[in-house]
């Protein structure tokens, strides 16, 4: 049986498959009982199968393992996980050489450090403990580099566009980059740390238009186009990398 996460609505009346991410969610009834979903699922096991092979294929996930891959402003990053006394998420100052520049090999990616402290470690029994750990200190490392980087970006874009919001919040959407809502707040997806800073920078300029137009009517895209003449771009690159921008919950 394939493993698969159960969301139940009061408003659903009928069962739906989502494989997204690598992972395969279905929608149900409150009514429909267990037992049916599961039959459902093993009618459907052949289709859900094929989907899993045809998106791992496509992207490898992040598993917040050793050696494991993430992008960090679009370029991938490579996690070297270890425990020292104090914990710590940091880059290695590993700069390519000369050499290897003239080689024609690809270069090694980045190293992103994730140190775990030797008390946090002591408490931590199995493998989904410890990359649950990772993630958690990943997180906390992405937030406060979005806090600096997006800030500052803001204050930049804010300037030259004149669209000023009242209150900017950072934090993690599972499915959206950014917000804006009739109060003129502006929120911020952290992860989207992972992105170049020119999709980072369309991204406050969409929510920063969305203080003049809160629909995305044909005024909010000339607004944006205005501002942003090449958006199509970024939007493609988010389009593009998708699976890679989003971070799944160790197994």
């Amino acid at each position: 049986m394939l493993e698969y996460q159960l969301i139940r609505s009061k408003r659903r009346k009928t069962l739906s498959l989502q494989v997204k991410y690598g992972r395969v969610t279905v929608r149900a009834p409150y009514y429909v009982k267990l037992a049916f979903i599961d039959t459902f699922i093993q009618e459907k096991s052949a289709w859900l199968q094929a989907k899993l092979i045809e998106q791992q294929k496509l992207v490898n996930f992040c598993d917040f393992s050793q050696g494991s891959s993430l992008l960090f402003l679009g370029e991938p990053v490579s996690l070297n996980i270890y425990q020292a006394k104090k914990a710590q998420v940091f880059f290695s100052d590993n700069l390519a050489t000369d050499a290897d520049l003239l080689s024609g090999q690809p270069l090694a990616p980045r190293q992103l450090n994730v140190v775990i402290s030797h008390r946090v470690k002591a408490k931590l029994t199995g493998t989904r403990a410890i990359t649950t750990q990772v993630k958690k200190q990943l997180e906390g490392y992405f937030k406060q580099q979005a806090e600096n980087l997006i800030i500052q970006r803001l204050d930049v874009i804010s300037e030259q566009t004149a669209l000023i919001p009242t209150k900017v919040n950072i934090r993690q959407y599972r499915a959206r980059w950014g917000s804006c809502n009739n109060r003129g707040e502006v929120s911020f997806n952290y992860l989207l740390m992972m992105a170049p800073v020119f999709v980072l920078d369309y991204v406050i300029v969409h929510e920063l238009c969305h203080l003049t137009f809160l629909d995305h009517s044909k005024g909010f895209w000339q607004l944006v186009e205005q501002h942003c003449p090449n958006y199509q771009q970024p939007r493609q690159w988010l389009s593009h990398h998708q699976s890679q921008l989003y971070w799944q919950n160790p197994a």
